[in-house]
């Protein structure tokens, strides 16, 4: 109960002290609140930059995905062999799921530039013919409606799915889905509206074509524009797992070859092998990002605490009488001790808290900049919390032991 007691009135005396000298206990106070701001706020950031460069891409699209697109012919022996191939067609997407055992999905398109017309409002714009498989395929979101389904496909449905853009273009604010437009002259029902594509981080220029255009069904868009044995423009083959990317790159070339009479008339295209690369050197940066910035903040953490131990040696100079007096009326080594310490922890502790609350203050006032929002960590605002105290109390302990060694006679005249 005695030492209970002790260390209430030694932070009772050390809030007193605090409160008495509020301009210097204030620039104290100052360097712990940037450092814990500093790193509950630069932990958040390097959060959501990193979560906003993974979504931005995911949208693109390429996770686990080849292309295969026409190879033009080089000479005129090829041009002879190539004559035997009607070049890509949907029906080599079948081969490739019927004759390859890495192959998951594919996606036939044939990419075409059409006049859409909305009332006195028109566009010209890139269309894309795809089946059901492309949204599964390139990972694209449908923000309100829906994709088409096999049915629509087969029967030469004259549906549209429209790009983000255009439908901002076309229709504003109003929901699209369930109207009419004009596609070259003929008219077809809106059934879906595409999500958005990309964000600040990641924004390619494939992104705005794909949000100013709009979706076909394959076969409509062959039947009514392009012609029945219209060539594809490309065909996106996806597998679940990235280890079989070789494996399905093989696998596609000899299918393809085959069911092309022998022509190699294509070229495979190992995208998802590209953006792994890419995506090593991405989490590189954010890495080194990582340490410099939490370096940054560790640094103006320690600052503050050594701006602490400044000011408590200067209050020691200040308050010499004090202490002597103390001790002449029986106060112990370890009561001053403790009383110094209690001092530096109190001041660290509160100003730790104002830091966190700072830092959650300036999460929240840019949270609306990034796509995601920024996230706010508890784990870090503890560890941050944490760290003032536990320097507050490092820092503290030289001061504390300088002040309980102090002889009361030799206080008193230093002090006089």
């Amino acid at each position: 109960m005695i030492r209970l007691d002790g260390l209430q009135e030694s932070v009772r005396t050390s809030l007193v002290e605090i409160w008495s000298h509020k301009l210097r206990s204030l620039l104290t106070l100052l360097g712990i609140i940037l450092g814990t701001l500093s790193i509950t706020f630069m932990t958040s950031l390097l959060d959501g930059v990193t979560s906003a460069v993974w979504s931005g891409f995911k949208d693109l699209g390429f996770d686990g995905v080849m292309y295969v697109v026409t190879r033009p012919p080089r000479d005129l022996r090829e041009q002879a062999v190539f004559a035997r191939s009607k070049g890509l067609q949907p029906e080599d997407g079948d081969v490739l799921l019927a004759r390859g055992n890495a192959v998951d999905s594919v996606a036939p398109t044939l990419i075409t530039e059409t006049l859409v017309r909305l009332g006195n409002s028109e566009r010209r714009v890139r269309t894309m013919g795809v089946t059901s498989s492309y949204s599964d395929v390139r990972s694209r979101r449908i923000e309100s409606g829906r994709f088409f389904s096999s049915l629509e496909e087969n029967s030469f449905a004259p549906v549209a799915v429209l790009g983000h853009r255009l439908w901002r273009r076309l229709f504003g604010v109003e929901d699209a889905v369930g109207k009419w437009i004009q596609v070259d002259g003929r008219a077809f029902k809106v059934i879906g509206v595409g999500a958005k594509l990309g964000n600040s981080f990641i924004n390619d220029d494939d992104f705005v074509e794909e949000m100013e255009g709009l979706y076909l069904p394959l076969e409509t868009l062959r039947a009514y524009y392009q012609g029945s044995e219209a060539p594809l423009s490309f065909m996106a083959v996806k597998t679940a797992d990235p280890d079989k990317l070789s494996d399905m790159r093989s696998e596609a070339e000899a299918s393809l070859q085959l069911a092309h009479h022998g022509a190699q008339d294509f070229k495979v295209q190992n995208i998802a092998e590209e953006m792994l690369k890419v995506r090593k050197e991405i989490t590189k940066v954010l890495r080194n990002w990582h340490i410099v910035l939490g370096s940054i903040a560790g640094v103006s953490l320690l600052v503050g605490g050594i701006g602490l131990l400044s000011v408590m040696l200067i209050s020691i100079g200040e308050r010499l009488y004090e202490i002597g007096l103390r001790k002449s009326l029986g106060a112990t080594d370890g009561q001053i001790f403790m009383q110094f310490l209690a001092e530096s922890a109190i001041l660290s502790l509160i100003g730790g808290l104002l830091g966190v609350l700072a830092g959650i203050g300036a999460i929240l006032a840019v949270t609306s900049h990034f796509p995601g929002g920024l996230p706010l960590h508890f784990t870090a605002i503890s560890i941050s919390l944490g760290l003032s105290v536990v320097l507050g109390v490092l820092y503290g302990l030289y001061p504390a032991m300088k002040a309980s060694r102090l002889q009361p006679v030799e206080a008193l005249r230093t002090a006089l």
